[in-house]
């Protein structure tokens, strides 16, 4: 037998970490008779998927299965499996939020507990998951698949968390190279002031690199070359700060938002942050991260979010 819940906890309203998720079916109306705590089931569940290699489109999906209870009417188990599917993947929606990371050092969940702004918008978020994808199933199960935005300005996950998880970052101006101390090589010096570079993607492949909502760009010194205190906050919310792929030879090839002329550094390391050893940032040598300056001076890339990790 299969680890289950029962959908009791439905009729008195299911509580989740952040507070009870209420959902009305668009498709199958309720049953009338929303007292009767019959025993329908939920299944145990793959886990919901953080897809961040979706750019801004990037969401949260997961599926749901409820199971019917026994000695109700075909039509009325059906609907009552339909509503514990829902349940179900919006219970996996939670524990995804929950689990995002939204810098090296926190994640929803943490901020959540502080925040009674972030618990209320994660709810809103789960609350306005959209059906993607439902069937009823031959064992008399049915599916539900859920889906809810990571990026957006209104009702996506950045913009119930960042808000509040970036209101004391000061903005500040990017690192300035100096010409004349630099180390880079003159030859490369040259080539990055006159190619003009669509953005830059940074291979942290086979290094661990985690995806997160504020990531940060270091070079080996400690210099922090790129992060949210150097972007719009609220094109970090509607957009992301980075994009994320799998694939650098795609990326390269002008698929992602680095663009069709992208520059591209090969990462030293990835790294946590001043309090935690979480590898969602990067490290490039000092060099590089002085041609990164060097290419943004001209195209003012770095300003645009034009930046893709490849993990």
């Amino acid at each position: 037998m299969m680890n289950k819940k029962s959908l009791a906890a439905i009729v008195l309203g299911l509580a989740v970490s952040f507070g009870a998720v209420a959902y009305t079916a668009p498709v199958m109306a309720a049953p009338a008779d929303t007292t009767v705590a019959v025993n329908v089931e939920v299944t145990q569940s793959a886990p919901a998927q953080i897809n961040w290699e979706k750019g801004s489109s990037a969401d949260i999906v997961a599926t749901g299965i409820g199971l019917p209870p026994e000695n109700v009417p075909a039509n009325r188990g059906t609907v009552l499996a339909r509503r514990a599917a829902i349940v179900d993947a919006q219970r996996m929606l939670v524990e995804a939020i929950e689990g995002a990371s939204i810098d090296s050092d926190t994640i929803v969940k943490d901020l959540a507990l502080e925040s009674d702004l972030v618990k209320s918008g994660v709810s809103a978020v789960v609350k306005g998951a959209v059906v993607v994808a439902e069937q009823a199933n031959a064992d008399g199960s049915y599916s539900v698949t859920l889906s809810v935005p990571v990026f957006g300005a209104n009702n996506s996950v950045a913009a119930a968390v960042l808000p509040e998880a970036t209101k004391n970052i000061v903005p500040e101006a990017l690192p300035v190279v100096d010409i004349k101390t630099t180390q880079l090589p003159k030859e490369e010096i040259k080539e990055v002031q006159t190619v003009s570079h669509s953005g830059v993607i940074i291979d942290a492949a086979g290094l661990g690199l985690q995806a997160t909502f504020s990531p940060v760009i270091y070079d080996t010194n400690g210099r922090a070359i790129y992060g949210m205190q150097n972007v719009d906050k609220n094109y970090a919310i509607s957009n992301g700060m980075v994009e994320y792929s799998f694939d650098l030879q795609d990326a390269a090839a002008g698929n992602t938002r680095a663009g069709a002329n992208p520059l591209v550094i090969k990462a030293e390391a990835v790294r946590g942050g001043v309090n935690s050893t979480n590898p969602v940032n990067v490290v490039v040598s000092v060099n590089d991260g002085d041609k990164i300056l060097l290419a943004n001076e001209k195209t003012g890339m770095l300003g645009k979010c034009a930046v893709a990790f490849v993990r």
